[in-house]
């Protein structure tokens, strides 16, 4: 099962995000929360301090790939499986949840 929230700012999206992960996680479900925020705050509402949230990293770029499919359109796709990016980049969150930080403001103000 995969589950995707999105909407406007404020209305929620991460509150509902890190209930849902954490009531099925709770319920036996493996699972896998990616916070795709530019200003990531999902590790904080699945309950990782912020200490452990500071030493993490956002999962590199290098991961995808630019493919051409069958139908001329080009696609980013992943250049290992799932479980591996899981495993090297995945932080292990309460009741047994891996979150992945796809974006992080690294350098603010650069550019």
């Amino acid at each position: 099962m995969k589950i995707g929230i999105s909407g406007k700012g404020g209305s929620g999206k991460t509150t509902i995000s890190a209930t849902l992960a954490r009531v099925f996680a709770r319920k036996g479900f493996p699972v896998l929360a990616i916070d795709g925020d530019p200003n990531p705050n999902l590790g904080m509402a699945l309950g990782l301090r912020a200490e452990t949230l500071e030493e993490t990293h956002s999962i590199p770029r290098s991961i995808v790939e630019r493919k051409e499919d069958a139908d001329g359109k080009m696609r980013m796709v992943l250049k290992d499986s799932v479980e591996n990016i899981t495993a090297l980049h995945g932080i292990a969150a309460p009741d047994g949840i891996r979150l992945i930080v796809g974006t992080k403001v690294e350098n603010p103000g650069a550019g």
